[in-house]
């Protein structure tokens, strides 16, 4: 097992090297073009200086960062072969982000100069390191990761292609004052890498309500009340959940935590699925549809809606025909990180031709196939996110787009019968109703 670890090593060192001097020659072989309609270069974490000592353990991050670098390099080749098809020169470059043993850099600032475009670097420390070099240049420089938007402030010519998470829950907010005024809104706080969110929710919430109900001049979002309470869960716990459940009510559930509250999301859909005489919708992050514990019918029952930031049209031609393409080219499916770095450089070079040619009808271009773009200065001078986000609903057993779907009905108050049982309304002719357990049998 050792030998084959260090023989992925040593493939992986050798391809990166390859890459990084093939694409070095394209650059240079497009020189001797008059013209060249798009330059870019990407800093990525190759780690070609990286040294593995036989008998050692395999330095797994820093191989894993290769296989992310080599995912991120096909998905901008791939972007630039779309482009060439369609007749246009693009000059495409690659440099390794990771400094040398003395800490210097592979790479310089005339590298960058002349650029239109630059991508990455994918780390934190080397991007933080680069980002005064690459602003000097004046090149539009793309993120291809998540960072702390406060690293967006200092230019507008960087942006940050990974969706802004704020807006996902903007959408959240707007959907249940609009949906659900008269609904019992229970919202579970975790706590830990999700305080900053949850905290953005409340006090936006907050703010939405009081403006919404002007006329109640005591309203707050963490008050106790009828139509908003808070719960305070861990990562592992859904709290007093339980004890907010109003069986009266239509019960909005509302998370924003994700998968690093994994413990938690799976004790919520056993909760609800005890309290199956109570109606229950909830709302979540967009990472709980990747958590494989979630059973389909907490999906049905709770008509579960989350934020997404991009999908993949499979009915659409062209973008089966470019997913064929990178098919052939490298004899596998596109990964999430292939797709994020092929969409970002096609979005660079629409942008590039939007500032020269202005307002003019680019769909004839090769277009993004899984990432969509709805770019938001974060302040004057500042640089930009992507706020592109949608609701999706859990729907007849499919996801489907939440503004598609119909008007929820007024929720029905259990009424009870004159021996003291609750009548079903949804089956009021039903001496037994399994859906609910305090219904006579």
């Amino acid at each position: 097992m050792g030998i084959v670890r260090f023989c992925l090593v040593i493939m992986l060192c050798f391809l990166a090297h390859n890459l990084v001097v093939s694409q070095t020659q394209i650059a240079q072989d497009s020189s001797e073009i008059d013209f060249v309609d798009f330059r870019a270069v990407a800093f990525l974490p190759f780690f070609s200086q990286l040294s593995v000592v036989t008998g050692m353990p395999t330095p797994r991050r820093e191989i894993r960062m290769r296989e992310i670098a080599v995912d991120n390099i096909n998905g901008l080749r791939w972007a630039s072969e779309r482009l060439k098809n369609q007749g246009y020169n693009i000059e495409l470059s690659f440099f390794d982000e990771i400094v040398d043993s003395l800490g210097n850099p592979l790479w310089k600032s005339e590298d960058v100069i002349g650029k239109d475009a630059v991508f990455g670097p994918l780390q934190q420390n080397q991007l933080s390191r680069s980002l005064r070099v690459i602003e000097r240049t004046g090149a539009d420089h793309v993120i291809l990761t998540q960072v702390n938007e406060d690293l967006l402030l200092g230019s507008d010519a960087i942006r940050s292609i990974i969706p802004s998470k704020p807006y996902a829950i903007d959408l959240i907010i707007e959907a249940l004052l609009s949906k659900h005024s008269e609904d019992n809104i229970i919202f579970i706080m975790t706590g830990g890498t999700d305080t900053k969110l949850e905290n953005y929710f409340l006090s936006t919430l907050k703010n939405k309500i009081d403006t919404a109900k002007s006329d109640i001049p005591h309203m707050t979002v963490i008050a106790d009340t009828l139509m908003f309470d808070t719960v305070h869960g861990t990562r592992n716990s859904v709290g007093s959940l339980a004890e907010k459940i109003d069986f009266y009510k239509r019960n909005i559930v509302v998370s924003v935590a994700g998968r690093s509250a994994r413990s938690m999301l799976s004790n919520l859909q056993v909760e609800v699925q005890m309290n199956d005489s109570s109606q229950i919708y909830v709302y979540s992050h967009s990472e709980i549809r990747d958590l494989g514990f979630i059973d389909v019918k907490f999906l049905e029952r709770t008509h579960l809606t989350i934020p997404v930031s991009g999908s993949i049209d499979w009915s659409d031609s062209t973008t089966i025909s470019a997913v064929k393409q990178f098919r052939v080219m490298y004899k596998t499916d596109p990964s999430k990180y292939v797709l994020k770095a092929h969409d970002a450089f096609l979005d660079a070079f629409k942008r590039k031709l939007e500032r020269e040619l202005g307002e003019m009808d680019y769909s004839v271009l090769p277009q993004p196939i899984e990432t969509h773009y709805d770019w938001q200065q974060l302040q004057q001078f500042s640089g930009y996110v992507n706020k592109s986000w949608s609701l999706e609903t859990f729907n007849d057993g499919h996801w489907c787009i939440t503004d598609t779907l119909e008007s929820l009905h007024d929720f029905i108050v259990p009424e009870i019968d004159e021996d003291g049982f609750f009548i079903d309304p949804l089956r009021p002719f039903t001496e037994y109703n399994p859906r609910n357990p305090h219904a006579r049998d």
